[in-house]
């Protein structure tokens, strides 16, 4: 990408006043009208809030908890976790014709034997109905824990129980999301 010259080392800026942009998608930033500080401060402890979030925490407790879990419910956000589960399901399916290296060390035969419920956790997500933070929390977990059973052959649990505890948290009340009034 190549920048413009003006011919000013520091272009003067004058009175811009800045719009609220709607996403091509539609769907509004979660973080849209909350405070900086609130902002900054949610994207610092998300570790954190998320562990919170999982372990049940009622997230409309604390304004960090609430920003979370409307970030987490972003039906952007589903989609994103839908295809990265789709996208495990299609490397599996490739790396059966050929041998490469990666980094990424997924356990083929788990995959393989939860294809079918990877693939009905994808659909749900996409749906982009209002759903339980918690699920979304548990689907991410999935999909970047190293004791994933995605990853961890030798984990205590089925890729196909993993995908039905996720399914089950996302339909626990109460359940928050985007509706099409607020979109």
């Amino acid at each position: 990408m190549r920048a413009i010259r003006t011919g000013h080392a520091f272009p003067a800026v004058r009175n811009i006043a800045y719009e609220t942009v709607v996403p091509v998608d539609g769907v509004r930033s979660a973080s849209a009208g909350a405070p900086l500080a609130l902002r900054l401060n949610v994207y610092l402890t998300r570790g954190r809030l998320d562990r919170q979030l999982a372990a049940g925490h009622a997230h409309d407790g604390a304004d960090e908890l609430t920003l979370r879990a409307k970030h987490l419910t972003n039906p952007r956000t589903q989609r994103d976790i839908a295809r990265n589960l789709r996208g495990i399901v299609r490397y599996v399916d490739r790396q059966e014709s050929r041998k490469g290296i990666s980094c990424v060390v997924i356990s083929p035969r788990a995959v393989r034997g939860g294809r079918t419920a990877i693939c009905e956790l994808a659909e749900q997500l996409e749906r982009a109905a209002p759903v339980n933070p918690r699920g979304i929390v548990l689907a991410q977990a999935l999909l970047t824990d190293g004791n994933s059973p995605l990853f961890n052959p030798y984990s205590e649990r089925t890729v196909a129980e993993a995908t039905r505890e996720i399914q089950d948290a996302l339909l626990e009340e109460p359940t928050i999301g985007y509706h099409a009034a607020e979109a």
